[in-house]
């Protein structure tokens, strides 16, 4: 009886808290659109990311069971995360068939551009379509409404304090250079206080503080946290003070030389790693986890390299031949997200837009934007 009981007052809050889960740039759960409807309305939301570097997702539903709709359109933004981690830019169109309300939810980096009193007039101005039942015109005249007063060419502004994915990776290779000339003079400092123990510590001191300081300094603005500065530096500057260490080995021996060219190959290999991945379309946003990704780069890099100076060596006569084809076969990656798929994906007409993934990139909402009744 008491679970009875449970239950029955638990399930209304169950079925209150679901929320529709994103996918597709058109979500009908009223089956008031038909298929060319669907794809119509889709091919103009595709058409404003394309143009405007904006998600927009419509969600068609029956009643948002009692729940204000601004409650019930961020609940759904939340779930889905419309648009791109740092910028913001997404957009959530809600239509409350049955309840007769509209709501455009809109995302923190593209407040600026639509206001609440903006969203709410484009929204009205669409009333007369709804009230005649006419869901897809109505749509596509909000969607082509939300394109006009959004700048041109995806110049949409981060919120205030935040980088472009372009600003981080700049920011990244700008910390990797640094700590490689930084081992590189570090290295140097401890090889002339083997040969002159009247090197100044303070030279030294100055070398270990000051690039850290500078970063940090360069970053401050920025959303990234003092951790995914320094750890990501750290871990460089370790990695290019072991490298440099065997590269300027004296060759005394056989190993020595082995030494010395497998720490010159292990700069380049970093270097080159870096480059490739701020150049790399699906770089990630954060530091830590770019530093994981220059990471798996650099290792093919490493190993071809490393087939290049066995083969200028001379090393392919000892059986190096054999081990060559598993190590060309090793440089293979792929990955790509929302905003760099854009441009492939949704670019030939003959592909279907209602189909297309829609899923978020990590967007966030501030609450903003405007609803209607009609």
């Amino acid at each position: 009886m008491v679970k009875a009981v449970l239950l029955s007052l638990l399930l209304p809050t169950l079925l209150l808290g679901t929320v529709p889960s994103i996918t597709r740039p058109v979500t009908d759960e009223t089956g008031s659109l038909g298929a060319q409807e669907m794809e119509t309305v889709a091919r103009a939301l595709v058409k404003l990311r394309t143009e405007r570097q904006v998600q927009m997702a419509v969600v068609l539903v029956d009643t948002t069971n009692g729940r204000p709709i601004e409650d019930y359109a961020e609940e759904v933004f939340r779930a889905w995360k419309g648009g791109e981690a740092g910028r913001d830019n997404g957009l959530l169109l809600v239509i409350a068939k049955g309840d007769r309300r509209s709501r455009l939810e809109v995302g923190y980096g593209l407040e600026p551009s639509l206001t609440d009193g903006e969203s709410q007039a484009l929204l009205h101005a669409q009333g007369p379509l709804l009230r005649e039942g006419r869901i897809a015109d109505a749509l596509v005249g909000i969607i082509a409404a939300v394109r006009e007063q959004l700048p041109g060419e995806g110049a949409v502004s981060p919120p205030l304090g935040e980088w472009l994915p372009s600003d981080v990776r700049a920011f990244f290779f700008f910390l990797v250079v640094t700590a490689f000339v930084t081992a590189g003079l570090l290295v140097q400092c401890r090889m002339m206080s083997a040969r002159d123990a009247g090197l100044p510590a303070v030279v030294v001191a100055l070398l270990a503080l000051l690039p850290p300081a500078l970063l940090v300094s360069v970053a401050w603005s920025s959303q990234l946290t003092f951790v995914e500065v320094l750890l990501p530096y750290a871990v460089m500057l370790a990695l290019c003070l072991c490298g440099w260490s065997f590269a300027r080995k004296k060759a005394a021996g056989t190993k020595e030389a082995a030494a010395g060219i497998l720490g010159g190959v292990s700069l380049a290999a970093m270097l080159l790693g870096a480059l490739v991945g701020v150049l790399w379309p699906a770089f990630p946003s954060g530091m830590v986890g770019v530093l994981w990704w220059v990471a798996l780069l650099s290792f093919p890099m490493f190993m071809s390299l490393g087939f290049v100076v066995l083969l200028a060596k001379g090393g392919g006569g000892g059986g190096g031949g054999h081990s060559s084809s598993s190590w060309a076969t090793s440089s293979s990656s792929s990955s790509t997200d929302w905003s760099s798929s854009s441009s492939s994906s949704y670019s030939s007409s003959d592909s279907s837009s209602s189909s297309s993934d829609w899923s978020g990139g990590g967007g966030s909402s501030g609450g903003g934007g405007g609803s209607d009744s009609w």
